[in-house]
């Protein structure tokens, strides 16, 4: 019985990696009456290189290139906060044991690295004047 279920699954997992689907009749229907519309907007790569500065422009912040400053800073402050507040509380610098570790507080731990990250992004915004 296990070998005929991990056959099953080896089967539904290969078959998951087809090379050609099969498209249904409907699909392949619609795909042939209309005209092929182009891509309204293509994206350009934008240079990001900053060797010859002292910074970066705020286009390597991605989708954050238009946030000022001061929210990357507030928000840089918050999560260090909250993030020093949970590595003191789930004691994680001392020895763990699975009845003393918390879930949230080792989670929220993880804010700490996550602020220096936006602490670099204020600093790159302003820099820029933003």
């Amino acid at each position: 019985m296990k070998l005929a279920v991990l056959l099953a699954c080896l089967v539904a997992s290969a078959s998951a990696f087809n090379v050609a689907p099969v498209a249904r009749p409907a699909a392949l229907a619609r795909r042939a009456a209309g005209p092929r519309v182009a891509p309204a907007m293509e994206l350009e790569a934008q240079d990001t290189w900053w060797g010859d500065k002292e910074y970066p422009d705020s286009i390597v912040l991605g989708i954050g290139k238009d946030v000022p400053s001061a929210v990357f800073g507030i928000t840089s402050g918050f999560a260090l906060a909250i993030g020093c507040y949970c590595v003191a509380q789930s004691n994680l610098l001392n020895i763990l044991s699975g009845s003393t570790v918390n879930g949230f507080y080792v989670a929220g731990a993880l804010l700490v690295p996550y602020s220096w990250g936006l602490h670099v992004a204020a600093w790159i915004q302003k820099q820029n004047g933003k």
